[in-house]
Order: structure tokens, then sequence, then C-alpha cells
């Protein structure tokens, strides 16, 4: 989720009436991917959308993740933002920022990568006490993607 870039949340518009470049029309795009996979993860925790500050009426904004989507969808396809309308009577607990919601992401998916190398690794030690030689190890591995992840432990492990 972390492209490196530092914008703000994916529905601040900081520019008036110019139309969208390509480099603007992907980071919507990548925006959309965001948006499904924060409401995949955070949806079942009880997160409804994200929450942001509008300085044009200078108050929160709610957006639930489908009307989210909707928004994105619609400043991509006509350039500009759809009129919002405030949330009737939601609750601030059920919402969270952008940079918090992308920031769970991150985290879940770096705990996700960590996760997944000691799984690996508890393989190769059962394969290994299962007499498998090293190289029918190493292509069981190859096939199901796992080598790299095995690779990087051992890495880490030097480094200690």
């Amino acid at each position: 989720m972390d492209d490196g870039d530092e914008r703000q949340g994916p529905w601040e518009d900081d520019h008036e009436d110019k139309p969208l470049d390509e480099e603007e029309r992907e980071a919507l795009r990548r925006d959309l991917v965001d948006v499904q996979v924060l409401k995949s993860l955070l949806s079942p925790r009880g997160i409804k959308g994200t929450v942001f500050y509008c300085p044009d009426c200078a108050e929160d904004h709610y957006l639930a993740w489908d009307l989210l989507t909707n928004n994105l969808q619609e400043l991509l396809r006509e350039g500009e933002s759809p009129v919002h309308e405030p949330a009737f009577n939601p609750d601030p607990d059920d919402y969270v920022s952008w940079d918090y919601a992308s920031g769970f992401a991150d985290g879940y998916q770096s705990y996700l990568g960590e996760e997944a190398g000691e799984v690996a690794a508890r393989l190769v030690v059962e394969l290994d006490g299962r007499r498998w030689s090293p190289e029918e190890i190493a292509q069981l591995l190859d096939r199901i993607g796992m080598h790299d992840l095995v690779r990087r432990g051992d890495e880490d492990e030097d480094a200690d």
C-alpha cells in the first residue's frame, strides 16, 4: 500500500478544473485497489470506512467503503469529485483515517510475510526430518512459491 509518494487520502483533490493527467489517473486506479484491500481487512473488524477533514465545509466527512469507491470511480471517469453529502449520523468510532487504514494494511502485509517465512522454515525442518534431500525440498519450495521465503529467513538469521 505504501507506494512511496506523499499523497493525501484518495479523495483529496488539490487541483481545480484541471484535467487529470495519466499519473493522477494511475494513482486513482491504485487507490481503488487499496480501498478494496482496506475494506476486506477492516470491515470484518467493524470499520465502515474512512474519515477525512473537508476544508470547504470545515467538517469531518465519513465515507463508507462503497461510497469512497464510487467517488473514486466518478473522479476517474469524469475528472472531478461528485458533490458530497455528509453521512447521516455516523458513529466516528466506525471510521478511521486513510493514514491509519493504510498503516494497518502495511503492518498486516508485513506480518503475513513474516508468518509465511516461518511456515516455510518449519516445512523445511519437517521435510528434512522425513529424510527428504535438500534438492527435493528446494524443488517443492520452488513449485509452491516459497523458496525465496526460506532464503530470506536464512539471510535474516545470518544478520543476527
